[in-house]
């Protein structure tokens, strides 16, 4: 698991004095590119062998206000040929609640080839070696 701290900004905050349930895609979108780079590569995304997202859903459970201490934990919970399970948690750091919750899927992606491709074995011998520590 991989923790992303998350800024705060005053333009996360809606009408209703707490972060607007789309921010929260925002703040997925740090943790799953910090998970990739600090465990993949640096560089990932620049190879034509990469992922993509194709699935993610979310689950909303404790209003974030804008002076919340929050990050994003990050895992992968399983790795198939062709992708990559992800689940992520915005916790509060200071009391540990879970503010929202996400599952996503990505697939191995070629950017030549414009399809799917299967899961990089070397993504795959890291991810579970990491994972599994």
């Amino acid at each position: 698991m991989i923790v992303t701290p998350i800024q705060i900004r005053f333009s996360d905050v809606d009408c209703f004095k707490h972060v607007n349930n789309a921010v929260y895609w925002s703040y997925f979108d740090v943790g799953r590119m910090d998970y990739l780079h600090r465990l993949l590569a640096d560089d990932f995304e620049l190879h034509d062998e990469t992922v993509i997202l194709v699935h993610v859903e979310a689950d909303y459970k404790v209003q974030t206000r804008l002076k919340d201490s929050i990050a994003v934990r990050t895992r992968i919970t399983g790795v198939g040929e062709r992708s990559i399970k992800m689940q992520q948690e915005v916790i509060n750091t200071q009391t540990g609640n879970v503010h929202a919750s996400s599952v996503s899927v990505l697939a191995g992606f070629s950017k030549t080839l414009q399809k799917s491709i299967p899961i990089k074995p070397e993504w795959r011998s890291k991810i579970e070696a990491f994972e599994q520590a």
